[in-house]
């Protein structure tokens, strides 16, 4: 299938960032969309987009769209075989048989002038992961222009939703320079807006062939009240499924043959109970990839699992760019539930306790 956009969607989309965006001046300030108190950006940093940008958008394919017809329309007329858009948010592509939104030049001007404002300083003014404080961040900020997040909780290998970044923004990630931003709902908008506007050609929200996907469903947790039961179910999928093939595993070798039901006799490496960089991460920055090593949940900080129910996310979706697979689907619901009592479990009784090294010691010394 061909990925280059028709000459009709050309005409509505330029490069957003360096390109399409006017210098300031001392003696003129963008536009700031109403009331927006929107503080000054740094001297000659371009924060006026001129023209739309073309994205990808979970509506994107013909049966999505269908929802949005249906749910208005007097909107949408029919024509050729594809529905126009009165209001002009949606374009119909033929050569690639998808429906891109377009981002208005109002909407990304806000959405730059804030991201400047808030997000610049770590992930460059171009969203490149370069900001002048990203030298010295551990972990380095996400470079936009990938167009792949590891903490969204959405399923693996699909961009994530706008609400699934917006929560992300207003929840931060623990452990990181990442803080909770408490931000508007508007203004975040239009910030998530301009970000998808940062991939590259034909990557990212600019990819014709990307899917756009929500947040993993958690449903009710069918352990509530039964805790302990959650726990002991939770540690023998966890073994049982070799979760310590990246992370730690938190058993001797004879109890983790006990669970997992092998020989007695089973051997396994000094690394058992440590964590284990298996592959490469996706984090790239300027072209450089940066290893991050699986966490150990007695000791590290967990990105985006304060509870069980965000534990259960990050297990179902899996992390995207790293070697945790989508588990949704895979095993029940019911077992990735224990699993994120377990691990809950393991953060609560040990992390930053001083029951953590007696607990991992005598681990190390069954090996």
């Amino acid at each position: 299938m061909s990925r280059r956009l028709p000459q009709s969607a050309l005409l509505l989309l330029l490069a957003v960032g360096s390109t399409g965006a006017a210098a300031v001046s001392d003696e003129t300030a963008p536009p700031t969309g109403g009331d927006r108190k929107t503080p000054p950006a740094p001297r000659d940093v371009e924060l006026v987009v001129h023209e739309p940008a073309l994205v990808m958008s979970r509506w994107a394919y013909e049966d999505a769209f269908e929802e949005l017809v249906e749910a208005d329309p007097a909107r949408f007329r029919q024509a050729d075989g594809y529905y126009e858009d009165s209001r002009g948010e949606f374009v119909w592509d033929e050569d690639e048989e998808i429906y891109w939104q377009v981002l208005s030049p109002e909407v990304l001007t806000r959405g730059r002038q804030d991201y400047v404002q808030f997000c610049a300083s770590c992930h460059g003014l171009e969203g490149d992961g370069y900001g002048r404080s990203a030298q010295a961040l551990r972990p380095p900020p996400r470079s936009f222009q990938q167009g792949s997040f590891k903490f969204t909780k959405v399923p693996g290998g699909m961009l994530p939703s706008d609400e699934a970044l917006v929560d992300l923004i207003k929840h931060g990630l623990d452990g990181t320079p990442m803080l909770p931003w408490a931000i508007s709902d508007e203004r975040l908008h239009d910030i998530v807006q301009y970000i998808k506007s940062l991939s590259p050609p034909e990557q990212g929200w600019r990819d014709a062939v990307a899917e756009v996907g929500d947040v993993v469903e958690t449903g009710e947790d069918p352990w509530a009240g039964r805790e302990a039961e959650a726990i002991a179910a939770g540690e023998l999928a966890y073994h049982r499924h070799q979760c310590f093939s990246c992370h730690p595993a938190y058993a001797t070798p004879a109890r983790v043959n006990e669970l997992r039901g092998t020989l007695a006799d089973t051997a396994y490496p000094e690394t058992l109970t440590w964590p284990k960089l298996t592959r490469d991460s996706s984090y790239e920055v300027l072209g450089y990839r940066v290893a991050i090593v699986p966490p150990d949940f007695t000791w590290h900080t967990m990105r985006h699992g304060r509870d069980a129910r965000a534990v259960f996310q990050s297990i179902a979706a899996g992390i995207g760019g790293a070697g945790m697979p989508t588990w949704k689907g895979a095993v029940p619901d019911e077992e990735i539930w224990a699993l994120a009592q377990y691990v809950r479990h393991l953060v609560d009784e040990y992390k930053d306790k001083p029951a953590r090294d007696g607990f991992m010691a005598g681990l190390r010394a069954g090996q």
